[in-house]
């Protein structure tokens, strides 16, 4: 697998490495893999240490320019600044950056990362190109340095040496007079000017960094000799800084919508239906019940009316009943039979034969 190089902004120049200039607030710094302009940028097919970036560097701390006063442009340490970034993305160095101090070797541990953001209505990410006579593609940096040189130019008719565009640059007068309070405004009223909303996708490099101290007591009098400096002038002005990838894959971070617009009206629609349907249900066994409850107690009621004068009226026919059943057993003709005719049953009166 070949993974392309990042861009590496380093405020020195690195010998014998392909470079380009590139000026920062910082002031000149070298870019390695930038590409653009017939250049191919390189690529890698291994991950890990010594595959990658190897730099020694020598800061040259005799050569700083004396502090007689504060800017916001003055440094106070010693060592260099770098910026992993992507091909599309301009360098940002002075609040991107990254430190590496001299004396030690710095390992740069990089992972690319890839971050995929939701449009509206889902998130906040900016869909449309960026409207800019600088810059072709869209990223945070390039909005902010964009929106600062307009910034600068509409109010001071003026713009920094790291700025793009063909206005003059500003004078030392006007850097003091006008530039520097103009962008330390922008700076506390950034979010009112320049509104740099997070791109949809955008490639970034997270970074893990170690160091060792350098020179060891072994090798500090074969660099002093190899590089005609002394032991203390290697300690204190030359480092190494190994930036390499450790491993030749990228992370995918990507929003994804929680609901869709049909998932919902689905979901409505199914819970709507699931709790219409259970209402109407429920409502029809509750009348199903008072029915069935009405019945039973109409039922009973009846069969206790029709039971009660089935009472009365057995009680009254009984005794006239008794009466015409003598009366009819007198007035009868003897019947056709013997009385006697079944076994061991004699012949009784009318009286016994009613009292049996």
């Amino acid at each position: 697998m070949l993974n392309p190089w990042p861009l590496v902004s380093i405020s020195p120049k690195p010998k014998g490495i392909p470079s380009s200039l590139v000026f920062t607030r910082y002031g000149k710094c070298y870019t390695f893999n930038a590409g653009g302009e017939g250049r191919t940028p390189l690529i890698t097919t291994k991950g890990g240490m010594g595959n990658g970036l190897e730099l020694m560097l020598d800061i040259q701390q005799d050569e700083y320019i004396p502090v007689w006063g504060e800017t916001d442009e003055t440094t106070f340490e010693a060592g260099i600044k770098v910026q992993i970034h992507s091909q599309e993305e301009p360098s940002f160095i002075d609040q991107l950056g990254f430190g590496v101090a001299p004396g030690f070797q710095t390992f740069v541990s990089c992972q690319e990362q890839r971050l995929i953001y939701l449009p509206p209505p889902w998130g906040d990410c900016k869909v449309t190109r960026i409207d800019s006579e600088f810059f072709e593609s869209y990223s945070i940096t390039a909005c902010r340095i964009d929106c600062e040189t307009r910034y600068l130019v509409e109010n001071c008719n003026c713009r920094m040496v790291h700025m793009p565009g063909d206005a003059p640059y500003c004078t030392p007068e006007l850097y003091k007079e006008c530039a520097d309070p103009a962008l330390d405004f922008l700076v506390e009223r950034d979010n009112d000017f320049c509104v740099c909303e997070t791109p949809c996708n955008m490639t970034r490099y997270s970074k893990e960094l170690s160091f060792v101290k350098i020179p060891s007591k072994a090798s500090a009098k074969y660099l002093a000799k190899k590089y005609n400096k002394s032991e203390q002038y290697i300690a204190d002005n030359i480092l190494v800084l190994d930036i390499f990838f450790e491993a030749l894959n990228y992370e995918m971070i990507e929003q994804k919508k929680a609901y869709e617009v049909a998932g919902l009206l689905g979901d409505i629609g199914g819970q709507m239906g699931l709790f219409i349907g259970a209402s109407l249900l429920t409502i029809l066994e509750l009348f199903d019940y008072i029915y069935e409850v009405i019945k039973y107690k109409l039922c009973r009621r009846s069969e206790k009316k029709h039971k009660h004068s089935n009472n009365d009226q057995g009680a009254v026919l009984s005794l006239d009943d008794v009466k015409c059943h003598s009366l009819r057993d007198n007035s009868h003709p003897p019947p056709p039979y013997s009385a006697n005719m079944l076994p061991y049953h004699t012949e009784r009166s009318n009286s016994e034969d009613f009292t049996c």
